[in-house]
């Protein structure tokens, strides 16, 4: 920073008068080390303090002292990665080559792809023409020896280019299709990327020869120029074709006499399917309303066999267990077997088993959401003594914790 500072300040004197040249010359250094110095003197403060304090290297800071001062706090702050360390979240140094590939791609905007005319110097009449331009790579071979595509290093310039030339071409072109890069539009809004097909039509003419072009190198009779409003590409003219019924882009779209025929047929189904169903559960009104009580056996193997089709793969065996079903291991067919089973009970059996299946997951846990236990309130209702059961299991279990453990005392003694 002090030799910066030197340079620049022997570059103000009046007399003598020296330039970049004669400093290298007389530094013994390169006009562009010479140059690349002198700019760090127009570091914003904040990252000359945090180049002062060896927060970043030389190399850092000579990269963003490249750079215009509004876009520097953004290289300034890109410099550095959000990582988790054994001291917690830190803030860590990126390499230098990083951060140079960052500022290409996020600050540096490349000319070649710009949609304005770059000789045009009544563009921006403030800006003048690009050519002319000191903020363009090109312009400074000595500051940007590194940076291989001549850019643009004023975005809010080049952004301000881009909106004066899709103003200009609208006025000169009104007739314009005006596409977006977004997927779905608003009304009224640019055209979304789902309502139009873009046309490489120069693709297609370099392959003229081939057999077969694909559908968006073919030309139409409905292929319009049109303007990107938005995104990478904003300002840039292409072809398009935007009509929906294009047979050529739009082969499989269905013609509206098709589409109106298949929307005819849909509603058919759907009126059949709502028919079908209402006749359904009016058949089952029905039935409840002749329902007797107490439930038959019939009915009572109905709800039977219906709890047991929704019981899960972790429950099956449980209950095949209890009722002396034999299920192998990795079967699907442990529940047919349990409807089977079943359908030998009486009716004082089957209420057993449908009492049993609604009481399976309060078995395992509670499973009421007012935190009332549905398990142990149908025990208090059959006057189950569950203290007297907790510490027939607790003695059950200390037995067998016994009887593990004795042969293990004897081998150790």
């Amino acid at each position: 920073m002090e030799e910066a500072l030197g340079f620049k300040s022997l570059l103000q004197l009046g007399e003598p008068a020296y330039t970049i040249a004669n400093i290298a010359a007389r530094a013994g250094k390169s006009e562009a080390y010479v140059y690349g110095r002198i700019k760090l003197a127009d570091l914003i403060p904040p990252v000359a303090e945090a180049f002062l304090k060896d927060q970043i290297t030389i190399g850092h800071a000579l990269l963003i002292a490249k750079l215009p001062a509004s876009q520097q706090q953004e290289a300034f702050a890109a410099a550095f990665r959000d990582m988790w360390t054994s001291e917690g979240n830190r803030q860590v140094l990126i390499p230098v080559r990083e951060l140079a590939v960052w500022i290409e791609s996020n600050i540096l905007l490349q000319l070649a792809s710009a949609p304005f005319d770059k000789q045009d110097e009544k563009l921006v009449p403030e800006a003048g023409s690009c050519a002319n331009c000191p903020k363009r790579t090109g312009f400074n071979k000595l500051l940007f020896a590194d940076v291989r595509k001549d850019s643009c290093t004023d975005p809010q310039c080049f952004r301000s280019k881009i909106d004066a030339h899709v103003a200009k071409t609208l006025e000169s072109k009104p007739t314009l299709v005006q596409i977006s890069s977004a997927w779905n539009s608003r009304e009224g809004a640019p055209l979304g990327r789902n309502q139009y097909v873009e046309l490489d039509v120069k693709k297609a003419k370099a392959n003229s020869t081939a057999t077969k072009l694909l559908p968006a190198q073919k030309p139409c009779d409905k292929m319009a120029e049109a303007i990107v409003m938005d995104g990478g590409k904003r300002g840039q003219t292409v072809k398009v074709c935007a009509d929906p019924n294009c047979r050529v882009h739009h082969p499989n779209t269905p013609s509206p006499q098709q589409v109106a025929k298949e929307r005819a047929e849909e509603r058919r189904r759907i009126e059949k399917e709502k028919l079908a169903i209402t006749v359904r559960h009016r058949v089952l009104a029905t039935i409840l309303q002749r329902v007797s009580t107490p439930l038959k056996k019939s009915d009572l193997l109905t709800v039977a066999h219906y709890l047991i089709s929704r019981l899960s793969y972790n429950q099956t065996p449980a209950v095949a267990k209890r009722h002396k079903v034999e299920v192998k291991k990795d079967s699907d067919s442990g529940q047919e077997l349990l409807a089977k089973q079943v359908g030998n009970y009486d009716e004082s059996d089957l209420c057993r088993v449908l009492l049993e299946i609604s009481l399976l997951d309060s078995a395992y846990r509670r499973t009421a959401t007012d935190g009332e236990d549905t398990l142990l309130s149908v025990a208090k209702r059959y006057r189950v003594d569950v203290e007297k059961l907790q510490k027939a299991v607790a003695a059950e279990f200390a037995a067998k914790r016994d009887k593990k453990a004795k042969p293990k005392a004897e081998a150790a003694a």
